[in-house]
């Protein structure tokens, strides 16, 4: 059970005279959390709204009594459980979940909550104890660590993602590179697990669902060394990108070869062409490239070779793994939640994720290939053909595309209510912890809305997305990455509002 110290004596006499928050139904097990003794049905009520008249003319209290500690979990609950995919849709349904009433899990609840709120609200209070916390929990999971006997292994995952959630929303010059430490500390804890003899499928596939975590952090954190965060191959050298990918990382590889299912065997595959795209983009962000030298001609023939490698893993793809795509009548879905009222279908959300690790990629492969066009003409004359560059234009417009229509299936805007969410979840559960999906699909968002030659409005609707998730989740990244897309997005503006922008918008 979830317990933070001992509640106020203001927080007792509410509960002692029975005033109740409004439409939320209580959770068994948290019954010591002042604020957690219910939980909101819908993500619609966010917080805890208690100045309403009553049918006698009655108000209720306007605030209940609380620790600071109290309002992280509650937060937690309410904006990283709750309604996500994979996750609990109603308070109600936390009763039968062991990790959320677990003495293991409850500093890091405390800190990832705390942190977020202490985001949004300056509280300096907020920020302290989401340290603390999250010390404890560092202490707690070591010790966890040293006794792998006593605790189950879903438990140290599902606080391994917290953890590296933390670091996520805490912030920093790059908050992506802590989180990556703690994203392979749990892939060596499950490589050195499988097989996993009650669950065949779970541990290759969440291994792998690490694996692709660490090449998009490892590809999104370039971006916080670089004066050039939105191009794939800048003018400044940065030698810390050199080395992109651990080796421990192919060891992993090599595991999941040998015990993945064939049903996860096309994210076996393309897990490597991804892997290749980012040691090849740390290549071009590590060293000098000079046109016209051989080495550069040779970056730009594996950038060509990986292309080709993503178009086939996609032309493969079949049964399970063909992507539906549905739109229902305009006026259904809030505009600013579901791009073009569409959405899609998958067979479960794993492969939902594993779709859209393949979009940022390919995504970024290609611009790869129109930067290097630009860069260095006599390298690539004879090896980007003016046909090649119309194509990458298509394919990117394509994908950045399908990764705004796929947001709704990772996260759901504040906007969306439970008539919506029935169309997403059409798409069943597989990818086990729904928190997981939030960083990575922001910097997918952002790479669509930065991607060159889509449309303004693809842009405008990305950067909102992503100061939403802000707004809603209190995480650094969100924030970060909406600085980086809102230039893109002013500079566009500038150049539209301009006389010669008119002119070069009509060339196009």
């Amino acid at each position: 059970m979830v317990y933070c110290g001992k509640a106020s004596q203001g927080c007792q006499s509410c509960r002692t005279r029975r005033i109740k928050l409004t439409a939320i139904p209580s959770v068994e097990g948290l019954e010591r959390h002042p604020m957690l003794t219910r939980v909101s049905a819908t993500k619609s009520n966010r917080s805890v709204r208690n100045v309403r008249k009553t049918a006698a003319g009655k108000r209720l209290i306007k605030e209940i009594c609380a620790t600071p500690v109290d309002k992280g979990i509650q937060f937690y609950i309410e904006h990283y459980i709750i309604g996500l995919p994979d996750e609990p849709r109603a308070g109600h349904e936390l009763r039968g979940i062991k990790w959320v009433h677990s003495r293991a899990t409850r500093d890091i609840i405390a800190a990832v909550g705390l942190a977020g709120l202490s985001n949004l609200t300056g509280d300096k209070e907020m920020n302290t104890l989401s340290k603390h916390h999250y010390g404890l929990a560092l202490h707690n999971m070591a010790s966890s660590v040293r006794d792998m006997g006593s605790i189950e292994l879903d438990l140290i995952m599902r606080t391994v993602v917290m953890m590296a959630m933390y670091e996520v929303i805490r912030g920093g010059n790059e908050p992506s590179s802590p989180a990556r430490t703690h994203v392979m500390g749990g892939a060596a804890i499950l490589n050195n697990s499988l097989p996993l003899p009650q669950s065949p499928a779970d541990g290759p596939r969440g291994l792998l669902q690490l694996c692709f975590s660490m090449v998009s952090s490892r590809q999104g954190s370039f971006q916080f060394s670089s004066p050039e965060p939105n191009v794939v191959i800048p003018t400044h050298i940065d030698r810390q990108c050199e080395g992109a990918l651990p080796g421990t990382f192919f060891n992993w590889i090599a595991t999941i070869d040998n015990t993945v299912t064939e049903r996860d065997r096309p994210s076996a595959e393309l897990i490597k062409v991804i892997a290749r795209f980012v040691q090849l983009s740390a290549l071009a962000r590590s060293q000098p490239l000079v046109d016209g030298r051989p080495k550069t001609a040779a970056l730009i023939r594996e950038a060509l070779e990986i292309n080709r490698d993503l178009e086939a893993w996609e032309a493969r793809q079949e049964g399970i793994w063909v992507v539906a795509e549905e739109r229902l009548n305009d006026g259904f879905f809030p505009l600013e939640a579901v791009f073009d009222g569409c959405y899609h279908i998958y067979d479960n959300t794993y492969i939902a994720r594993v779709w859209n690790h393949y979009r940022w990629a390919h995504t970024l492969v290609n611009q790869m290939l129109l930067e290097s066009v630009a860069r260095f003409p006599a390298s690539s004359a004879a090896l980007v053909s003016a046909e090649q560059q119309k194509r990458s234009l298509g394919w990117i417009r394509r994908l950045a595309r399908d990764m705004l229509v796929s947001v709704p299936t990772h996260y759901r805007h504040p906007k969306l209510q439970p008539a919506h969410w029935d169309c997403f979840d059409k798409t069943k559960r597989g990818a086990m912890i729904g928190i997981a999906g939030i960083p990575t699909l922001l910097f997918e968002v952002k790479v669509a809305g930065c991607a060159p030659g889509v449309p303004a409005r693809y842009r405008s609707w990305a950067l909102n997305i992503i100061e939403t998730a802000y707004r809603d989740t209190g995480m650094y990244q969100a924030k970060a990455l909406a600085g980086f897309l809102g230039k893109v997005v002013k500079e566009e503006e500038a150049r539209s509002a301009s006389p010669l922008g008119v002119g070069e918008r009509v060339l196009r």
